[in-house]
């Protein structure tokens, strides 16, 4: 029920606590400026019961795994950027040896498939956990920062530095790996003398 509605049913309206206030003040601090016009929205479900509740985030199920570097969680970065391709690699142990070329015939279309069944569930699972990861590293943040000896102003100053976003390194790692997709693709389709 909105905030508006309770009101004209006479039921007032839930105040937030100095409690909660302060959390989500070091929440927005955290998260960073699109704290209110997009994520309060999307942790909500987390702040009365942080058990994990599907919910989904199209940003990182379509950049994956360049979400979780973007948000700083470099440990989701690598079991996104890792696991798939050895998912992929346990499925179909011969799928690693093969060309581009050779993944396009149709004695292949095994491994297209799988490859593409692989590349769905990472994605499916990305944008479903990303929110909720998101949410526990910024909570454990809010918690440790909460635990040291410093004033309001300086465990927000904290809190902006741990958490926000890693433009920088997610912009060079895309170019390093796009550069490194174009010498690949080059090599394979270069002619040979």
């Amino acid at each position: 029920m909105s905030d508006e509605s309770q009101t004209n049913q006479g039921i007032a309206p839930h105040q937030p606590s100095p409690v909660e206030n302060a959390f989500q003040q070091r929440m927005g601090a955290f998260i960073g400026p699109r704290w209110e016009s997009s994520y309060r929205r999307k942790l909500a479900v987390f702040m009365d019961d942080p058990s994990f509740v599907p919910t989904w985030n199209w940003s990182a199920a379509l950049a994956l795994p360049f979400w979780f570097l973007y948000r700083k969680m470099y440990w989701w970065f690598a079991v996104f950027f890792f696991l798939p391709g050895a998912v992929l690699d346990w499925l179909v142990p011969t799928a690693g040896g093969l060309t581009p070329e050779a993944i396009l015939k149709p004695e292949n279309r095994q491994v297209v498939y799988m490859l593409f069944a692989v590349q769905i569930s990472s994605r499916l699972a990305a944008g479903g956990l990303a929110n909720w990861l998101l949410f526990r590293r910024a909570n454990t943040a809010i918690r440790v920062v909460g635990m040291q000896p410093m004033s309001d102003d300086d465990a927000t100053q904290l809190l902006r530095r741990v958490g926000g976003t890693s433009r920088s390194l997610t912009f060079a790692l895309l170019g390093v790996f796009l550069v490194l997709g174009i010498a690949s693709v080059m090599g394979t389709v270069a002619p040979t003398p």
